[in-house]
């Protein structure tokens, strides 16, 4: 549809008065044609035609005690007084619009935006009443819905600039960063631009990873702000996000110098001391940031995961229910809670709090939307959709319980990683798989759920892990044979072997390299083979060339897009050792003889956490953890002594 299609069609709309409609048509020229002059002169005329005007039925001096009294905790009070003045007349558009404000700030949400859009119904030429809607639906993190309702007050105001920010910030928020840069750049071209937009333009540009391009414009702007707490906190956040320490820790300490009681400065100096492996110093840098204001939301995470990574988990869950009892929407604090009650193995309350992983940053699917049911064990049998909202590994931990669901499932479709369907298959024969775009197209499906609730149906207590089907994958019975006669080995023992983790975020936590592990792979009679995703051949022929010690590969099958021969290649090992990766879930859930490397710090993951270093989760797992942050001597020279003991001629 062209521009002048839209047009006539909008304009058609107003001319039977739907105006929501019509503003909507003019919205969808916005979105697509922003520059288009036409249709702030077709607004302009829209407004003089048919903008209602709203009567000052309270004067200036009531507002305000109004406000003074919602602004302090009794809004309900100014709600009587409107819910009176409403029912005697319910046209008076002032006082619907101020019932949906100040039921927001009763947080009374439904009744909020009922009223809030009754205003914008009676006059859909107000930008005010679509910001009021926009602010209550953000507050309640139905942020999708907000940016769309922003947009009606963007047409209707299109010279405010701040509407832009507004849009910006909340594209940010919801991680469409280039959007969001787009919007920026065109913001920061205005000369009287404000100090706002700017840090909200740098922080932006942070999440899009761009530091190099951070440092640059601030230095462009930092002659104008040379004594700017802000911008220093931006810059050296810029440098921490380069791995630039000492720079980045430089610039904390300035800021912190021109503002010393700046909380956040102190809690991302606490977060760059935490990542060097500083942790005393960032322990003292956290807490002076609570002492500075007690309810700081980063630093009372980061504390709290600097805890919890350590394995003072009861130290954690302190702190997280702390930070949740007064920011009651840090939904990654809730979300952190649950790991922490889980790795404790307290699932009443750990499952309840994982369903907060849907708004959490760190967690990063989106719920699936469709109005197809929720599945629970009470609606009888049902055919069910299973979709996969986490990592491969996540859904390998998972997939255990879909057998338990052969009572209470007609047919089973399943939308999870393609590369898991042949091993799938063997688990649970028959099953139908769907690819996305399909999940809301089958109409055969009357039931659907998120793959990582089976735990929340399944898992009450420990008992129920021991009871469930621990060795649930199996492999290829001929495809491992085949590999099995590749790997001509005189050796007694085979091992495979998973040493670096891809994770964007702790990946480098989680790895270690061929020459820490040489000690390892110097015992002599096993067979070392190279289960890892990636092309390693590079440190593998290094490796080899200093110390002649080989890794073998069996080149025939692509460890990263063949998970089936994946699977097959880990069978035929006697034993692994591999670090926290996709490897460890499918060896555990083979029921393989495995030792798992885990990292002292960011890294250790809440089906790990054991006090008798075995795996509930996966029982045949071993773990070997850390006991100083970034070295793994303790780890190698105590699994060399178990692997002796065991393996040795």
């Amino acid at each position: 549809m062209t521009v002048d299609d839209l047009f006539i069609k909008g304009n058609k709309l107003f001319a039977e008065k739907n105006f929501l409609e019509g503003l909507g048509i003019y919205k969808e020229i916005y979105l697509r044609f922003p520059k288009n002059l036409r249709l702030y002169e077709e607004i302009r005329k829209k407004e003089n035609k048919y903008k209602k005007t709203i009567y000052e039925s309270y004067s200036k001096h009531e507002i305000e005690e109004f406000l003074k009294l919602g602004n302090t905790g009794h809004a309900y009070s100014v709600i009587k007084i409107l819910t009176s003045n409403y029912n005697k007349n319910s046209n008076d558009i002032l006082t619907i619009s101020l019932l949906g404000n100040f039921y927001g700030l009763n947080k009374e949400i439904k009744k909020a935006i009922h009223f809030q859009k009754l205003a914008i119904q009676k006059a859909p030429f107000e930008s005010v009443f679509y910001l009021n809607l926009y602010e209550t639906l953000r507050k309640n993190d139905e942020l999708e819905q907000s940016l769309s309702i922003l947009y009606f007050s963007k047409i209707l105001s299109h010279r405010d600039l701040s509407i832009d920010h507004k849009i910006a910030k909340l594209n940010t928020s919801l991680k469409k960063y280039s959007q969001a840069d787009s919007i920026y750049k065109d913001l920061i071209k205005n000369k009287k631009v404000s100090k706002d937009i700017i840090y909200s333009y740098c922080s932006n540009l942070i999440k899009l990873k761009k530091e190099k391009e951070t440092i640059l414009f601030i230095k462009n702007y930092e002659k104008n702000y040379k004594t700017d707490e802000a911008l220093k906190s931006l810059t050296g956040l810029a440098y921490l996000e380069q791995q630039e320490y000492d720079k980045a820790e430089n610039y904390f300490l300035q800021g912190i110098q021109l503002d010393n009681t700046n909380a956040n400065l102190h809690s991302m100096l606490g977060d760059c001391y935490e990542r060097i492996g500083k942790l005393d110093k960032a322990k003292k840098y956290y807490k002076i940031s609570l002492r500075l204001d007690s309810n700081n939301k980063s630093a009372l995470n980061n504390l709290a995961a600097l805890n919890y990574f350590n394995g003072d988990i009861d130290e954690a869950e302190i702190l997280y229910k702390y930070s949740i009892k007064y920011n009651e929407d840090n939904h990654e604090a809730r979300y952190s809670l649950a790991q922490c009650q889980l790795a404790k193995s307290n699932y009443t309350e750990g499952w309840k709090n994982f369903e907060a992983r849907w708004l959490a940053t760190q967690f990063n699917t989106k719920k699936l939307r469709s109005n197809i049911p929720k599945f629970n064990l009470s609606m009888g049998k049902k055919n069910l959709l299973l979709w996969s909202e986490q990592g491969i590994g996540d859904q390998i931990l998972f997939i255990r319980f879909i057998t338990n669901l052969k009572p209470f499932v007609n047919n089973l479709f399943i939308n999870i990683d393609s590369r898991l369907h042949k091993i799938i298959e063997r688990v649970y024969p028959k099953v139908n798989f769907l690819i996305k775009n399909e999940l809301n197209k089958n109409n055969n499906i009357n039931a659907q759920l998120p793959l990582g609730d089976l735990g929340s149906i399944f898992v009450k207590d420990n008992s129920d892990l021991i009871k469930s089907n621990n060795t649930y994958l199996t492999s290829d019975t001929f495809l491992k044979k085949e590999l099995k006669n590749k790997l001509k080995t005189k050796k007694k023992y085979i091992c495979g072997l998973s040493w670096i983790s891809k994770n964007d975020d702790i990946g480098v936590n989680k790895s270690v390299s061929l020459e820490i592990l040489k000690p390892i792979l110097l015992i002599k009679n096993i067979e070392f083979l190279d289960l890892q995703y990636n092309d390693t051949s590079e440190e593998r022929n290094k490796f080899y060339k200093e110390n002649r010690i080989k890794i073998n590969k069996i080149e025939s099958i692509d460890n990263f897009n063949n998970l089936n021969g994946l699977t097959c290649l880990i069978d035929i090992c006697d034993f692994v050792i591999t670090v926290s990766n996709t490897n460890a879930h499918i060896s555990g859930a083979l029921g393989k003889k495995t030792f798992l490397l885990l990292p002292k710090g960011k890294g250790r993951l809440w089906y790990w956490s054991s006090e008798k270093k075995k795996s509930i989760w996966y029982p045949s797992i071993e773990v070997v953890e850390q006991n100083i942050i970034g070295s793994w001597e303790n780890v190698i020279n105590k699994l060399g002594k178990i692997l002796k003991d065991i393996y040795s001629e």
